[in-house]
């Protein structure tokens, strides 16, 4: 089974709701203060309040709202109360210091990864008008969707297609929504779909390769699941089964 690509012991810091909302825009691994919980700052998005404040790499986040910071539901609590442009007190540990700081929130943005490094907690960009199949079978509100990027040439991407096929015809009542996007030319993207294989779910050509470029796709195929807002959740390459896809869909639908 593939191994999903994921960041290791490495947490982004977002808004609570999976909406763009307030949020921090820390990345953070747990650590520890004065034996409770404390978070090790080791990015800091340039258009974050946090930034302004002057929170820097190497910091330790050790309160909110004047408590010490005990665990992570804790400070979730606070960003639900919270609004953008709302302030928020937070402490940080430097150089030996306790220094207080107060951040105004801003609102999450759309692409995250130039923080993350990855494409994982951005939002999805828009699709254009170049679906030149199944385009009237887009869901207004999926529960789920899973991009399939793939080539005509590629024996894996080709190996994916069928796996893809059984779970959208047996999730897309429920709210599964698959997309397969390419940047071949029309007419061998037709050629397939009439003589070697009818994809029943949309499928999008992206003619500049804006999309391959904006999340970094240099291998197909490549995959990615998203939640009911647009935001991405896993991204993985190569050819997957069918259990371990149907695991991950629902995984994501059930939220």
């Amino acid at each position: 089974m593939l191994k999903i690509v994921r960041a290791i012991s490495i947490l982004l810091l977002l808004s609570v709701s999976a909406f763009a909302g307030p949020w921090l825009g820390l990345i953070y691994k747990k650590d520890t203060f004065e034996n409770h919980l404390a978070l090790h700052v080791s990015g800091v998005h340039p258009e974050s309040g946090c930034l302004a404040a002057g929170v820097v790499s190497g910091d330790l986040v050790i309160g909110i709202d004047g408590k010490a910071l005990e665990n992570v539901a804790q400070l979730q609590n606070v960003m639900k109360k919270s609004k953008v442009g709302s302030k928020v007190k937070i402490e940080i540990f430097r150089d030996g210091k306790r220094i207080p700081l107060t951040v105004t929130l801003t609102e999450r943005p759309d692409d995250i990864s130039s923080l993350t490094g990855s494409a994982i907690g951005s939002k999805i960009a828009k699709f254009g008008d170049n679906f030149y199949m199944n385009a009237e079978k887009r869901q207004e509100t999926p529960k789920a969707t899973l991009l399939d990027f793939w080539a005509t040439w590629c024996g894996p991407c080709r190996q994916t297609l069928p796996v893809l096929e059984k779970l959208y015809n047996k999730y897309s009542s429920q709210g599964l929504e698959i997309i397969g996007i390419s940047s071949e030319q029309t007419k061998p993207l037709l050629a397939f779909y009439k003589k070697q294989h009818a994809s029943p779910y949309p499928l999008y050509r992206d003619a500049d390769q804006g999309l391959w470029r904006r999340y970094g796709i240099h291998a197909v195929p490549t995959l990615m699941l998203l939640d009911s807002n647009g935001y991405i959740k896993r991204v993985w390459s190569g050819a997957p089964s069918f259990e371990m896809l149907e695991k991950l869909v629902l995984e994501v639908m059930d939220k």
